[in-house]
């Protein structure tokens, strides 16, 4: 005849330095997910304005009195205005007048990291 297995102990509840260390693993992991979620969002809320030149394309994901201006295919949907000239180290609109519809300057970063440097674009409005 085989003996019935004997039932088993049930597990020894946790201790407090089981639990102390999984907390502070808990923890470490949030921290670094956090990090990491914050690094995301700065590189891909960086300014690609100032590398724009003459003929690439920009889209409004903001609005007219807060702007949220990025680089865009010319051929895409979203694509609303064609950059005509850019002037370095300046924030003078008025360098546009006669050369295309607007100007535009990043003055206000609208909670974005910023290039830090200054710059008009001459843009032209794609959208009809």
């Amino acid at each position: 005849m085989t003996e019935a297995p004997q039932p088993s102990a049930p597990p020894a509840p946790p201790t407090r330095r089981r639990k102390a260390l999984m907390a502070k693993i808990a923890v470490s992991a949030g921290l670094v997910i956090a990090l990491g979620a914050g690094a995301v969002y700065w590189f891909a809320g960086r300014d690609d304005l100032d590398r724009a030149e003459v003929g690439d394309c920009l889209t409004n994901q903001g609005n007219l009195i807060f702007p949220d201006m990025r680089l865009t295919g010319c051929g895409a949907s979203d694509a609303e205005f064609k950059v005509v000239r850019v002037f370095p180290d300046t924030q003078d609109h008025s360098r546009c007048q006669g050369l295309s519809d607007f100007g535009f300057n990043e003055e206000i970063d609208n909670n974005r990291h910023r290039s830090g440097k200054q710059f008009v674009l001459c843009l032209d409005d794609i959208k009809e």
